[in-house]
């Protein structure tokens, strides 16, 4: 049973509830994904941001404690998307070198919806005076920026190559 959104508190426990499931699929998509790629530099790259994943995930759950709401509950349809377009482009094979090229155009897909949500959530916390969540939520976001340029770094590389397989 989804709740009734009455005020800001409302909507933004539930902003927090969707960032929770987006990023509890990410980090299953990501941990998936793993296996196929071959490219270190790549591989590298992603075993890092599962681990910034997981604090981040856990960093969240900091927050519903404070708030005495329950992470769960909700399901982010809109990263069930992103990850199932990932998940379909990798059942489609082909060379590594554009197998890698398309990953990484999801991964960014997903990166760029989190910091969507944290951006909006964080909006929300200052909103509602919050300043220790504004904090956290913005160090995230800060945290998301900086993996999705890493992964525009790695793609210059992976899409030359994809372009000459």
């Amino acid at each position: 049973m989804a709740m009734q959104m009455q005020d800001l508190q409302d909507l933004y426990v539930h902003k927090l509830q969707s960032i929770y499931s987006a990023e509890q699929q990410g980090l299953q998509a990501m941990q998936q994904s793993l296996e196929m790629i071959q490219t270190p530099e790549l591989k590298q790259g992603m075993q890092m941001h599962i681990e910034q994943t997981q604090q981040q995930i856990q960093r969240l759950e900091g927050l519903f404690q404070k708030l005495g709401q329950q992470p769960g509950g909700e399901t982010n349809v809109a990263m069930q998307g992103l990850v199932q377009e990932a998940q379909k482009l990798m059942g489609q094979g082909g060379s590594p070198e554009a197998l890698e090229a398309g990953l990484i155009a999801c991964q960014q897909a997903m990166e760029h919806y989190e910091m969507a949500g944290y951006g909006t959530a964080r909006t929300y916390a200052q909103l509602l005076g919050d300043q220790d969540a504004v904090q956290v939520l913005e160090q995230t976001l800060q945290e998301e920026k900086t993996a999705d340029e890493q992964l525009t770094q790695i793609a210059g590389q992976i899409n030359v190559e994809a372009m000459n397989a």
